[in-house]
């Protein structure tokens, strides 16, 4: 069999299945006889036997009494699995990642899990067990290192276990797939016209005022912030943030579109914004409520429906254009963006799906979605026929809008998706779901981008950046994204506007690509070819075992994916000379949740500036 034969639809599964089993279980538990766990300064040794005994009884040693929340029902089930693949076919795939951008990754990650690991001895335990007559298991690779004693860095296998999930390592192999069937020859990439560029700010000055709208009916205070300008063009804009976010998570693309004379509003979902995070008690039944599926968009149309009771009082007459709105949402803000223009949410497929789904190989944003499974409703239709375009960035969509939900969207729509992104990963959550789009629509595809791409925090705080579970690309590495998301965001919305015509050629597969860097390459499409389509649709999705009834309470669930990351204490605001704040949050809130300090202590003091006027 030649290099690349096995490499088919057919065992491509199977290979994912067999690599993502083997890199979580080398990074739960690789030890020849000790394990030294260690979390922080703190540090304790167990027996490989205890391990095993674990797993087979569920007795946790008075040893790891510490460590009862990481050893869950989770870890015990992970540690039971095991896998039986053809040892050629597993050998195969294992010398070849060795030698991709991926494999190397893999081994830097596990080594910083493992730090007393090399890449040769990684290499001989996995290789050793695959190659073998024996089921891949945990307990089996880690009998193969060849070493007495291993210490475990546990706050770093937590980051390791939530990227190592097959919808993510589907992502990963694709994305130079995509890449390839996305590019488009030399001469088709545009070169932007001398007199014109989408990314540069326009000439209008820009205040930011903010308002604070009370919703009696469903109970809710909606803060809006609003961007405008002197001369206001006769379109609106509205963005919605994601879960754990806030209102100026995207603030200078707000920024940028108000300077080219578009009136910008950004509301907080008081129900999912980073305030409520706290606000519950970091309770994990309620950490993201079912019924912000509907209040999200509701949010939205409450807004809309203020401002057009604004528009005839003196301090904003006319101003906003209500009737023609766009709406870019980033993440959870990405699937109300798609809610408003139309798609139908379907909580029974959501319940099918999540019902069936396996736990352990869910990304953060299946965990998510999963919350929708406890509404009450069958299909329900959110759309706002004010709502003329939508843009989602990184969205939240796996099966929340069902087999057939979004082709009710008949407006123009636009898809972000980057191919690193661990939180909602491009196959399950934008690539598969974007097929389904009725209308006119663009697919944008930032290879090398991750979740927090699109937005600047770490450019305000480098403490993002530098503390994080879930590896993000952002500051000066992301520009090209934040360039091009200002383009094509400005670029959507004007080509309705005098100067359409002009706008509307930066929507091109050239141009976009013209904007791509060595790390991120940018790609835009309106189609998904034949082949890609064919590639995708014999991709397997993530379904329960034999071990079924063994599985874990969705409690227990819930306890396993936020135990690592749950804070004693709210966060800790300090004041610094410069008058810069930042929050003493542990990595998972500054990062995977999409945490900014400022942002935190903007929402808890919103009184503080509710009269603010700021003119850039």
């Amino acid at each position: 069999m030649s290099k690349g034969q096995w490499w088919s639809p057919q065992s491509v599964g199977t290979m994912i299945g067999a690599i993502a089993l083997v890199i979580g279980s080398s990074s739960a538990a690789i030890a020849a006889d000790t394990l030294r766990l260690r979390i922080g300064p703190l540090q304790q040794t167990l027996a490989v036997d205890d391990l095993e005994n674990f797993a087979e009884t569920g007795d946790i040693p008075t040893k790891l009494l510490p460590y009862k929340s990481f050893l869950s029902g989770n870890m015990r089930g992970f540690l039971q699995k095991s896998l039986n693949v053809q040892p050629e076919v597993a050998t195969q795939f294992l010398d070849e990642l060795w030698e991709s951008p991926t494999g190397k990754i893999v081994l830097d990650q596990l080594q910083i899990a493992l730090p007393d690991t090399s890449v040769d001895g990684l290499k001989t335990a996995l290789n050793a067990v695959a190659g073998q007559e024996l089921n891949i298991s945990a307990l089996n690779v880690l009998r193969a290192y060849p070493a007495k004693e291993l210490t475990v860095d546990l706050t770093a296998v937590a980051g390791l276990l939530l990227q190592t999930n097959l919808p993510n390592l589907q992502s990963q192999i694709l994305s130079p797939r995509i890449t390839d069937d996305l590019e488009v020859e030399p001469e088709e990439v545009a070169i932007i016209p001398s007199s014109l560029d989408p990314t540069a700010a326009g000439e209008q000055s820009v205040r930011r005022q903010t308002v604070v709208l009370r919703d009696s009916d469903r109970d809710r205070t909606i803060p809006v912030d609003i961007y405008d300008s002197p001369s206001a063009k006769n379109q609106l804009i509205v963005l919605s943030h994601g879960f754990a976010a806030n209102r100026r998570f995207l603030d200078y693309l707000a920024y940028h579109l108000a300077s080219h004379g578009y009136t910008v509003v950004t509301p907080d979902h008081p129900g999912s914004n980073v305030q409520s995070l706290f606000d519950s008690g970091l309770n994990f039944e309620n950490l993201l409520p079912a019924d912000e599926f509907i209040e999200r968009p509701k949010d939205i149309s409450f807004v809309l429906d203020e401002l057009e009771t604004l528009n005839v009082s003196k301090e904003y007459p006319g101003q906003f254009a209500t009737t023609n709105v766009t709406v870019i949402g980033h993440s959870f803000g990405g699937f109300t963006a798609l809610a408003l223009a139309g798609g139908v949410v379907d909580p029974p497929a959501i319940r099918n799906h999540c019902n069936q789904s396996n736990p352990l190989m869910r990304a953060p944003g299946d965990w998510l979605q999963c919350a929708a499974s406890e509404l009450p409703y069958g299909r329900l239709n959110l759309k706002d026929d004010r709502i003329k375009q939508a843009i989602a960035l990184n969205p939240i969509i796996g099966e929340v809008f069902g087999t057939d939900g979004l082709s009710e969207i008949d407006i123009p729509t636009m898809v972000l998706t980057g191919t690193k992104d661990a939180i909602t990963p491009s196959l399950t959550h934008q690539l598969l779901p974007f097929k389904e789009l009725g209308g006119e629509k663009y697919l944008v595809v930032a290879d090398g981008a991750t979740h927090m791409s699109v937005t600047d925090l770490s450019n305000r705080d480098n403490l993002l950046s530098q503390s994080t579970l879930v590896p993000e690309v952002m500051g000066a590495e992301a520009e090209p994204v934040r360039e091009m998301l200002k383009a094509l965001s400005l670029s959507f919305v004007e080509r309705h506007d005098e100067a359409g015509e002009t706008y509307g050629d930066f929507l091109s597969a050239g141009y976009v690509q013209s904007l791509s860097s060595d790390a991120i390459q940018l790609r835009l499409t309106q189609e998904i070819s034949t082949e890609l389509e064919q590639f995708l649709s014999h991709l397997p999705q993530t379904k329960i075992t034999a071990a079924r009834a063994q599985q874990p309470s969705s409690s227990d669930q819930k306890q396993f994916f936020f135990s690592f990351w749950r804070s004693p204490k709210k966060p800790k605001l300090q004041t610094y000379p410069t008058g810069i704040l930042r929050a003493n949050l542990d990595p998972f809130f500054q990062t995977a949740l999409n945490v900014d300090a400022a942002d935190l202590y903007s929402v808890a003091h919103l009184n503080d500036d509710q009269s603010t006027q700021q003119w850039n």
